[in-house]
């Protein structure tokens, strides 16, 4: 999952102590044209409790106003 915008980083420790099962994880990075994002990547063997994180993030980005798609 994909921030165009880094949040701050009270939204972010939020963001990643969402609950699902899988692992939350958080890096900076930058996108094909160079310009910076923040990724949080979703782990878990099973791909339904991926998919329930998934989800439950993307509700906590909206809460947060904080904008994010899935790649």
């Amino acid at each position: 999952m994909t921030l165009p915008q880094a949040p701050s980083p009270a939204v972010l420790a939020q963001l990643l102590a969402t609950q699902g099962g899988a692992h939350l994880s958080a890096r900076a990075g930058q996108d094909a044209q160079g310009k910076a994002r923040s990724v949080i990547e979703i782990r878990h063997s099973d791909p339904e409790i991926v998919a329930q994180t998934r989800q439950n993030v993307l509700r906590a980005c909206q809460q947060a106003k904080v904008r994010a798609f899935v790649v």
